[in-house]
């Protein structure tokens, strides 16, 4: 990634007129030019110097996929220590084309629905390696979308591998890239965070000057069940967790979103739909059931009828709900099937 601060600082170093900075930061982040050679308002002269000491990314493409509806596009970086992440790009038809981004190499939960778990964590990303994720598929759009309307990444959420409140500080630098007017310029309210439950982060974020969204994965409403297939529920009491995002909420003034998987036999009975609404009722909140993408790990989809009564007694109680719709699930692109190397 080409950073604003390191490409003027390197102008003024050299004594080339700032200007230029502008017009390279346009060229990659407006335009999607993929190299220097490309950016022709530069001297031939200037684009082999800034060319030999600034590279575009800081991984290397090691293998895509694209889903047969051609709306999802999955891509394996690879770092340059060796390291794998993934990274998919999400084309609804409302417009919106969406990047679920990773900010850990693997990931240390251990939910034992999601592929990422098996994993385990490696390392933690930069905000580099995070924001790069979004420009590379920003130029994708603009190499391969022919409608201009669509050329351009607005949305991103961190859902990818990694829990990002376990990497808090990078994951916020790469927030302020992402929403920088001279880089990608994406607002902050197309930009989401998805936690598990780590409170400290939510404690962290209420104190924070932005207006990004907050999503929490809470997939039980009580402390028991949720504690059987999400291990931090063990460190992060549910009572503890409710407490944490009503005052999110009171401080922010911004609503929250419970991401709930719904689970075959296992959470999407028509009493836990009832706990789940009187655990939130009267929160500034809404509910995205995640119909489940089957993997490996032996859980199943609820179903559709199973799903549509669990949000029907939500909405009886007055609380806003959506099902999300799964795009990529014949190349393993969707939630929870992201993984490296998963087990057979």
């Amino acid at each position: 990634m080409i950073s604003k601060q390191a490409i003027t600082a390197y102008c003024k170093e050299k004594g080339i007129p700032s200007f230029r900075a502008k017009q390279i930061l346009h060229a990659f982040y407006k335009e999607g030019r993929r190299n220097f050679t490309e950016i022709s308002v530069l001297p031939r002269d200037l684009q082999k110097s800034f060319g030999g000491v600034f590279p575009i990314f800081s991984f290397e493409v090691a293998r895509e996929v694209v889903s047969q509806t051609g709306d999802t596009i999955k891509t394996l970086f690879k770092l340059h220590d060796g390291k794998l992440i993934e990274g998919v790009l999400m084309r609804f038809r409302d417009n919106r084309n969406s990047v679920c981004v990773s900010s850990q190499v693997g990931c240390g939960l251990k939910c034992a629905f999601c592929a990422t778990g098996t994993m385990g964590f490696i390392r933690n990303l930069t905000a580099e390696e995070i924001a790069d994720q979004v420009l590379y598929f920003d130029h994708w759009l603009k190499k391969n979308e022919k409608n201009k309307l669509r050329d351009r990444v607005n949305h991103v959420i961190f859902m990818g591998m990694g829990e990002p409140f376990l990497n808090y500080e990078e994951v916020m630098k790469s927030v302020k890239i992402l929403n920088d007017p001279d880089l990608l310029g994406i607002a902050a309210r197309h930009i989401t965070v998805s936690t598990s439950g780590v409170i400290p982060g939510i404690e962290k974020l209420a104190q924070e000057k932005t207006q990004i969204n907050l999503a929490i994965s809470i997939h039980a409403p009580n402390q028991t069940l949720r504690e059987k297939f999400m291990p931090i529920a063990k460190a992060y009491k549910l009572d503890a967790l409710i407490k944490a995002i009503k005052a999110y909420i009171q401080k922010t003034h911004r609503r929250v979103s419970y991401e709930y998987v719904m689970l075959k036999n296992i959470n999407d009975s028509e009493n836990l739909a009832r706990e789940l609404a009187k655990l939130i009722k009267g929160q500034q909140c809404h509910v995205n059931l995640i119909p489940y993408n089957e993997t490996y790990l032996g859980f199943s989809n609820a179903g559709k009828s199973r799903i549509d009564g669990f949000r029907e007694i939500l909405e009886s109680f007055d609380i806003p709900v959506t099902v999300r719709v799964s795009l990529g699930q014949d190349i393993s692109a969707a939630c929870g099937q992201l993984a490296i190397n998963p087990k057979p």
